[in-house]
């Protein structure tokens, strides 16, 4: 008899052997797809089918019964009123920017971009139910036909460039006006955003997933170096969804206790860099080799346990193994 949990298995084999590998969310260049690898949103995602598969083949069943959809809806809406006091703060510093820009305060600009980009990823996750106004908002010109000159490429990451590499102030002025317009959409949508169950118990490990892959290599921020602030604002982000989710997870097996310990680990590791950098983050290429290797690995661990969440946030019972007597009497 070939088991019904194998096709499972294997998607959920192919997308952990890619999660591994640091690809599940494709860069925002584009709207990202309903999917990843497999069927999957991630390696999170993907760990959680794979044990349920395993529980129902070997016939012993979830350990903890499966969570009501509705058990969601107040960390769903205690994570919107969160993310819409972060965008509320990130239009004070876009307008900050603007401010900056026709003084022609390029040091001023810069800083206010860092806490407005600091901002929208605090918001964390919502990312998966911006479609376009995500793109608009942090989209990188990786697959577009023109590339940095592609009128498509807008938002921080268009006015970071410029910034960066000594674009005229007077230049940036029109991009950070649209982006004033989209953060200003972004303020109503964050507060009534729909997330569903599934998908807003496994944000948690995405969003520090994005950051190993796109923060801490430089790809998300190339022109300014921020990868390392981007990614101690990605922590935040995480500690939110994970407070919201805290009287779900609590007396849900020992999923908990290992998150707390590793958000704190991995939170003084980052502080033990900004401290060595005299107090402010420094960019990714101004790190050492072992400041480098000492955040990977504090990252590694933390991601390691928020994989747990999904799984002990199930809402639903694993499908049910037919016995072989059972398909006899059918055939």
């Amino acid at each position: 008899m070939v088991s019904r949990s194998l096709p499972l298995l294997a998607l959920a084999g192919a997308a952990l052997a890619a999660g591994c590998g640091g690809a599940a969310h494709p860069q925002r260049t584009v709207a990202r797809a309903p999917y990843g690898t497999a069927g999957f949103r991630s390696y999170a995602q993907a760990r959680a089918a794979m044990a349920a598969a395993v529980r129902a083949e070997d016939g012993t069943g979830p350990e903890l019964g499966p969570l009501p959809a509705r058990a969601f809806a107040r960390p769903v809406a205690r994570y919107r009123a969160y993310a819409g006091r972060q965008a509320d703060a990130m239009e004070r510093d876009v307008a900050a920017l603007g401010r900056a820009l026709a003084s022609g305060d390029r040091v001023g600009a810069r800083a206010a971009w860092s806490r407005a980009y600091g901002r929208y990823l605090r918001i964390g996750a919502a990312y998966g139910a911006l479609g376009d106004l995500d793109v608009a908002i942090d989209g990188t010109p990786g697959h577009l036909t023109r590339g940095v000159r592609d009128p498509r490429f807008s938002g921080l990451h268009r006015i970071e460039r410029g910034l960066w590499r000594g674009a005229t102030l007077a230049s940036l002025a029109p991009w950070t006006a649209r982006l004033a317009r989209d953060v200003r959409t972004l303020r109503r949508v964050v507060r009534r955003v729909e997330i569903a169950p599934l998908d807003y118990a496994t944000r948690a490990h995405e969003i520090l997933e994005d950051a190993q892959r796109d923060m801490l290599s430089g790809r998300a921020a190339p022109w300014s170096g921020a990868g390392l602030q981007a990614t101690a604002d990605s922590l935040a982000a995480t500690r939110a969804v994970i407070d919201t989710l805290r009287p779900l997870l609590d007396g849900r097996g020992d999923t908990l206790p290992p998150i707390d310990t590793e958000l704190l680990l991995f939170g003084r590791a980052l502080e033990r860099v900004r401290r060595a950098h005299g107090g402010r983050w420094p960019a990714l290429d101004a790190m050492t080799r072992v400041e480098h290797e000492h955040v990977d690995g504090a990252l590694g661990a933390l991601l390691e346990a928020l994989a747990a969440v999904p799984g002990t946030l199930e809402t639903r019972l694993p499908p049910k193994i037919p016995s072989i007597a059972s398909q006899e009497r059918r055939g």
